[in-house]
């Protein structure tokens, strides 16, 4: 008993470790889980099932209609006999059925003007849920290269609290040995108190660049979330093209484009299902009905007999077809209203779509010289810190052996402490433009 005892605890301890164990999002993970969550993409989607719902309703449309009617009806006094015509005085009951049929011939091509209206509308949210997504893997791509960035900004507060801290031990020992004098310490102790708060600047960064992304998931704050850290090579040059023959090419495959073409089209299909209205009307309809009366009966006044219900139904049964055309004459201008704001909607479509392709075509020119920018400015970091970096060993040589003094070899520590972040802020600007035009062009954001 004791044995099975001991191995379930061991079990439960082990699951508990494994539980306890953050396991690092992969950026797809992260990505996946968003589109997965985000209220905007599925409430984009059930939009677009409203618009599948009017599609099939308007194929519906052409099908003829079909319905049935059934009445049971207790007559006290006098009142005609339904299935005689003929004043009884008695009372009896009445049972009614009917079944009956209409079909549009023609009403002016508005049901399929609306059958293809509802087909592009139903493209077009097809293509605003793929907008919605690319909001989405915009804003997962943002969050998830500040938290790499959060986490490398760390790095180098820990790295340079290292170091500050082996210069303290280094100075005390030269203070003792009354190499320099204890001012120097003073210096370098100030120094490390000041790192230290930037450690703890950079871990409450990163833990803030955690939250977001987390939010942007749609998923719970856990304090052991963490992200897998890919190895990133130093961005590469990407500008071989005009910012022109981005746009262009981005034309063909950002969805908000197709959407919004789509949208206009749709318009115009609206403008011809109210000028439909102007057309006459053709419909055709029939119906068979029967009846029963309890007042009914067979033979003669003298010798009347019983007429059983089913019979009487069946000898009762009536049919009757239909053709109906209708003129539209005057509508109290409402066919005219009709027709103009459809018009307007249309122009208001048009519109929608080049202010579509006027924000893209800005975005993609920003971005472009954004990138542009960020591509001279992180080679001229890299030249920067190496210059830095070379004064800084430079500097600490001397004040290892007492030719410089703290406060100088403090300002060039910082200096080159500055420039690592400058180079930092400058990579990861570089990245995420790149990221972003080449999103522009169609082409799928992975690290």
């Amino acid at each position: 008993m004791r044995v099975v005892l001991l191995l379930v605890v061991l079990i439960f301890s082990s699951a508990l470790r494994t539980n306890g164990q953050s396991q690092a999002w992969t950026f797809q993970q992260c990505l996946d889980t968003a589109l997965q969550r985000n209220i905007s993409v599925n409430q984009s989607r059930l939009t677009n099932e409203l618009n599948k719902v009017s599609l099939e309703q308007s194929r519906s449309n052409r099908i003829p209609s079909l319905s049935g009617s059934a009445n049971e009806a207790v007559n006290f006094g006098k009142n005609v006999d339904p299935t005689t015509n003929q004043f009884v005085t008695q009372a009896y009951h009445s049972t009614n059925f009917g079944i009956s049929s209409g079909l549009n011939l023609f009403n002016g091509l508005q049901n399929t003007n609306t059958i293809r209206q509802n087909r592009l509308n139903v493209q077009a949210g097809t293509y605003d849920i793929e907008k919605v997504k690319n909001d989405v893997i915009l804003n997962i791509t943002t969050g998830y290269l500040q938290v790499l960035f959060a986490y490398e900004a760390l790095t180098n507060a820990n790295n340079q609290a290292a170091s500050t801290a082996a210069q303290v031990d280094r100075t005390q020992r030269m203070v003792t040995a009354g190499k320099v004098p204890e001012s120097d310490l003073l210096q370098i102790r100030s120094q490390q108190a000041t790192d230290n708060l930037a450690v703890i600047t950079a871990q409450n960064q990163l833990d803030m660049a955690k939250v977001t992304l987390m939010q942007l998931m749609e998923i719970p704050i856990a304090d052991n979330f963490d992200v897998e850290i890919p190895a990133f090579n130093d961005p590469v040059n990407v500008l071989l093209q005009s910012n022109e023959e981005i746009y262009q090419k981005s034309l063909t495959v950002q969805p908000q484009i197709t959407s919004a073409s789509m949208k206009t089209n749709a318009a115009l299909m609206a403008l011809k299902v109210s000028e439909g209205a102007r057309w006459p009307r053709l419909n055709i309809s029939a119906n068979m009905s029967s009846n029963f009366a309890s007042s009914r009966k067979k033979g003669t006044n003298v010798n009347p007999e019983g007429y059983p219900f089913f019979t009487q139904l069946w000898d009762n049964i009536g049919q009757s077809f239909g053709m109906g055309l209708s003129i539209p004459i005057y509508s109290n201008r409402q066919i005219k209203s009709n027709i103009d704001r459809a018009k307007i909607n249309a122009q208001n479509a048009s519109l929608n779509e080049q202010n579509t392709k006027n924000l893209l075509r800005k975005s993609i020119e920003q971005n472009y010289t954004d990138l542009r920018a960020a591509a001279k400015k992180f080679e001229a970091s890299k030249e920067q810190l190496a210059a830095v970096e070379a004064a800084y060993l430079n500097s600490e040589k001397k004040f290892e052996v007492g030719v410089l003094n703290a406060i100088d070899f403090m300002i060039q520590k910082n200096s080159y402490s500055q420039s690592q972040s400058n180079l930092l802020q400058a990579k990861y600007d570089y990245i995420f433009k790149t990221k972003i035009l080449e999103f522009y062009q169609g082409k799928a954001i992975q690290f």
